[in-house]
């Protein structure tokens, strides 16, 4: 009797191929689970993309809109106070951090184009202003004088 029921126990198991079709329907379920989750993840995942590229273009859209309002007046003042900064690397200064960088001809020449962008941008600006840059101009070159005598 017990080899009867083996067989008919094997009968139910298995489809005469060897294979058990609840378990390859519940794989298929589980595949497909899958494959869902992971189309909704790309989806996911896309719209962040899109997201943060819409952000991405906004910004710049932004700092475009802010260069435009810049004028050649600001501009001038920025490059002098970047000229002003180089120089005083240029003079080594502050000693101890710019040592290395001390260099009697460029720093020179960064004093004299601030000095030339002076002249040409003091019509333009406030009292205030003009005071002020022509108090750096003359610290600049004061401290050249300091640096390299």
């Amino acid at each position: 009797m017990s080899g009867k029921k083996n067989k008919s126990e094997k009968k139910k198991r298995s489809s005469g191929n060897g294979e058990d079709k609840e378990l390859k329907g519940k794989i298929g379920v589980v595949n497909e689970e899958i494959k869902e989750e992971a189309e909704k993840r790309d989806e996911e995942e896309n719209e962040a993309e899109e997201k943060k590229k819409k952000e991405e273009e906004e910004m710049i859209k932004k700092l475009q809109e802010e260069i435009d309002k810049l004028t050649i007046k600001d501009t001038v003042i920025q490059i002098m106070m970047s000229l002003s900064s180089l120089a005083y690397k240029k003079m080594g200064i502050p000693v101890g951090i710019n040592d290395k960088f001390k260099d009697k001809q460029q720093a020179k020449l960064a004093i004299d184009c601030f000095s030339a962008l002076f002249k040409v941008v003091s019509e333009e600006i406030s009292e205030a202003e003009r005071e002020n840059l022509q108090s750096s101009l003359s610290n600049l070159q004061m401290n050249f004088v300091k640096a390299f005598t």
